[in-house]
């Protein structure tokens, strides 16, 4: 029963700031194809999530230095360029062809944190409690994308997110790439290492 209680638990805390951005992405799509792109890279940004985590907990002496992983946060920051900079036709291209590497590269970039907070705790379970914490987290990140998506398909929402998303959209991803680089170390390294 704890390990059900602290698998939800893990679940939400690296869950939950995804919210934002998949609101963001399902708000830009309607048919349900392009919904099912996003659930499927966000799910598959999890399991690499996890699976590495696992990896890295069994070979602690495999961890790269925090900084590097912080260079994930370059990622978001680039797209967050290009939208910005994207002509108004492109956007409306790039709305209609949300694909699935595209959702998986965002999220994974955004969830590098998960690596520091999984690694350490897989360590503490057998091969059966890292099953069922996977299977668990990996249901917590579905229901997230459920509560995403309908969030993003409410009219008062996706018609404020259409109306600002030139703005929203690219703040969103440079904030949360440079958070990452702060957050990991990354911007403090690089800027020691060019000074």
């Amino acid at each position: 029963m704890i390990l059900f209680i602290s698998a939800i638990i893990l679940s939400i805390s690296t869950s939950i700031d995804y919210l934002l951005l998949l609101i963001l992405l399902f708000s830009k799509v309607k048919n349900r194809g392009d919904k099912q792109h996003i659930y499927l890279g966000q799910l598959l940004a999890s399991f690499i999530l996890i699976v590495s985590s696992f990896i890295i907990s069994q070979f602690a002496n495999l961890l790269p230095s925090e900084w590097m992983i912080g260079l994930l946060g370059i990622f978001p920051i680039l797209l967050g360029v290009r939208i910005l900079f994207e002509s108004e036709e492109d956007v409306q291209i790039s709305d209609k062809t949300i694909g699935v590497l595209s959702v998986l590269l965002l999220s994974l970039a955004s969830g590098a944190d998960n690596l520091g907070i999984f690694s350490p705790y897989f360590t503490t379970l057998t091969m059966p409690e890292f099953i069922v914490t996977a299977v668990i987290i990996l249901l917590g990140t579905t229901v997230i994308c459920f509560i995403a998506d309908a969030f993003g398909s409410l009219s008062p929402i996706s018609e404020f997110l259409e109306k600002y998303e030139r703005i929203i959209l690219p703040l969103v991803f440079v904030l949360l790439g440079v958070y990452i680089l702060i957050e990991f170390g990354t911007l403090n390294y690089l800027l020691a290492f060019f000074h």
